[in-house]
């Protein structure tokens, strides 16, 4: 088993859907932590900051629950990060947040003997790219991950709520750089893919990410459509599974990441692996985001698993 580390963010997921609010477990990173986790081929180890109020006896029962490895996981004095969840009447969501305590994660103080263990790592964090120690945190793992020939994965998960003025996007971009001419897998949505590259044709787009990262395995998520993915300089289309009950689709980026991160890693792809072997792995993702959209709460569909 390898060693699989999500460093971000954990949080509570507030839902206001006709009049009824409803608390659940979430934040991008440890989405994929916990799926990764119940998944169990893997090791899944989670980086991230826990609040000191009364929803950390939740979180802490989802990090036993899903096997999830406790040894970088730190503990703040401050509330627990909220995010807002609106669903409209297609169940997309939207967001507003509180930020608190995922902000204090701070890689210094762990032991360097304990990086040492790390065979993968996901940069997913929503909230890793804003002011705090966490933001200074993601940026030191990279460089251990450069430094050490670490393989790792990166899905900017763009907030709107989080990044609002141009000058705030233009940053927001400008931090993903280094991370998209680096990543061994990369996943982005339609929006990100234009918002990074500012190129509305999305082979072309994708064409350029290619043209500075080579290496990389990069696939865009297109919702009910497909997905596509870049592979040795050509383009795929991999079609999507539909869901027979869509009820919020809050965690199918974060559950489509987490297989494909697990099969990657399993399978130990590489500059030799095939199209169809990537192929194969793209579908069990697609059906695994497909599980979780017919269940409230990024996580919910984990109880389910077969």
């Amino acid at each position: 088993m390898k060693n699989i580390v999500s460093i971000g963010e954990v949080l509570m997921d507030i839902y206001s859907e006709d009049n009824n609010i409803k608390a659940e477990v979430g934040g991008a990173s440890f989405n994929v932590a916990c799926s990764i986790g119940a998944i169990n081929t893997n090791n899944s180890y989670f980086m991230g900051s826990l609040g000191n109020d009364q929803y950390v006896e939740s979180i802490s029962k989802f990090i036993k629950k899903f096997n999830i490895k406790n040894d970088f996981i730190q503990e703040s004095d401050k509330a627990t990060t909220i995010a807002k969840v609106t669903l409209d009447e297609n169940k997309e969501r939207f967001f507003q947040f509180i930020r608190n305590s995922d902000a204090d994660y701070d890689l210094a103080k762990e032991d360097k003997e304990k990086l040492t263990k790390i065979d993968f790592i996901h940069f997913g964090s929503a909230t890793g790219f804003l002011p705090g120690n966490l933001k200074k945190s993601y940026s030191e793992l990279l460089e251990i991950a450069l430094q050490n020939n670490i393989k790792f994965s990166f899905d900017p998960n763009f907030r709107d709520k989080l990044w609002v003025t141009d000058e705030e996007i233009l940053n927001f971009k400008n931090h993903c750089k280094k991370y998209m001419e680096n990543a061994d897998l990369i996943k982005l949505s339609e929006d990100e893919l234009l918002l990074l590259t500012d190129i509305e044709i999305q082979e072309e787009a994708i064409k350029s990410i290619m043209l500075k990262n080579p290496k990389s395995l990069i696939c865009i998520t297109r919702g009910c459509n497909d997905t596509i993915f870049a592979w040795k300089n050509e383009l795929y289309y991999v079609p999507t599974i539909l869901a027979e009950n869509l009820v919020d689709t809050t965690g199918a980026g974060d559950a489509f990441i987490s297989n494909l991160i697990n099969d990657y890693v399993s399978l130990e792809i590489n500059n030799e692996s095939s199209v169809d072997q990537i192929t194969k792995i793209i579908k069990r993702s697609n059906m695994f985001a497909n599980k979780t959209v017919q269940h409230l709460g990024a996580l919910t569909f984990l109880e389910h698993l077969n």
